[in-house]
């Protein structure tokens, strides 16, 4: 998870997968690109994603944990002229930035 936004330097978000809470914190934007890390053992098969921020902004996304492969959830909050949203990736590597 990451707050991506100069305009909301401090945000309260809360992840939960399959209505139990994993995630419910202050995120600093900082110097942005700062991923935080909650690794998750969760079973393979479907999940549902919730995310929430104190700002108002919702995503819910239902995703498939393959057995025996890894992946990687990343949620980013964004906020630009007072319109603040939460976008997800869903992918088999690490999230990283150049």
């Amino acid at each position: 998870m990451s707050n991506q936004s100069f305009e909301d330097g401090d945000v309260r978000l809360k992840l939960t997968v399959d209505g139990v809470t994993v995630v419910d914190g202050e995120f600093h934007v900082e110097g942005q690109h700062n991923w935080i890390r909650f690794p998750l053992g969760l079973l393979p098969g479907r999940h549902i994603l919730t995310a929430e921020s104190d700002t108002g902004a919702t995503l819910t996304e239902s995703f498939e944990v393959p057995g025996n492969e890894p992946r990687y959830a990343v949620v980013n909050y964004w906020a630009e002229d007072d319109a603040p949203e939460l976008t997800w990736d869903f992918q088999r590597e690490p999230v990283g930035f150049a």
